[in-house]
């Protein structure tokens, strides 16, 4: 019992442990708020604080700030975006700082926590688009993980050639499986 006890404890601290946004950040976070949340009512929630995080789709390094502009998909439990084709919408990150645009280029995963601003309104194609704008407080960039294409074992197996000396070492290479010698 007392081992069933410490190993439960050690497994919620090891997930409650496994962020990519640090602990003291995650303190503030208000997680209820979504990004549609933010575009239907933008005053109501200047100021709070939220984890969001998607896929670059741009980024521009502006006279003051730079500019990412991302499109918001679910985190998984580590914080970490999972599914592109669920996403909510877009929303631009403002850093008063310069960022590399070529560390934060388009297709890179992002996270980020930060403080909300409001709303931005630009232009999508030829449509109006309420970006909610993020002010970072802590980012984190990843490389897009590649899709792991599942591939079903064969029905039968591949034929193996018969090894006298299966459970040990084969003693002979390759084409000699079976020693060859010339008659007396």
């Amino acid at each position: 019992m007392k081992y069933k006890i410490l190993s439960i404890s050690l497994f919620t601290l090891f997930i409650a442990g496994c962020s990519v946004i640090s602990r003291d950040i995650r303190g503030d976070i208000d997680r209820g708020v979504t990004l549609p949340m933010v575009q239907a009512n933008p005053d109501a929630y200047k100021g709070k604080k939220v984890i969001w995080g998607g896929i670059i789709i741009s980024s521009k390094n502006l006279a003051d700030k730079t500019v990412i502009e991302a499109l918001q998909t679910p985190l998984d439990i580590s914080d970490m975006a999972t599914d592109k084709e669920h996403s909510q919408g877009r929303f631009l990150i403002e850093s008063p700082v310069y960022l590399d645009t070529y560390l934060y280029k388009a297709g890179k995963e992002i996270t980020v926590a930060g403080i909300i601003k409001g709303i931005n309104i630009q232009k999508i194609g030829e449509r109006d688009y309420a970006y909610p704008v993020l002010e970072p407080l802590q980012m984190r960039v990843f490389e897009l993980r590649p899709e792991i294409l599942y591939e079903p074992p064969p029905l039968w197996r591949p034929y193996q050639p018969y090894n006298p000396y299966y459970p040990y070492h084969q003693y002979y290479p390759y084409p000699y499986y079976y020693p060859y010698y010339p008659p007396r």
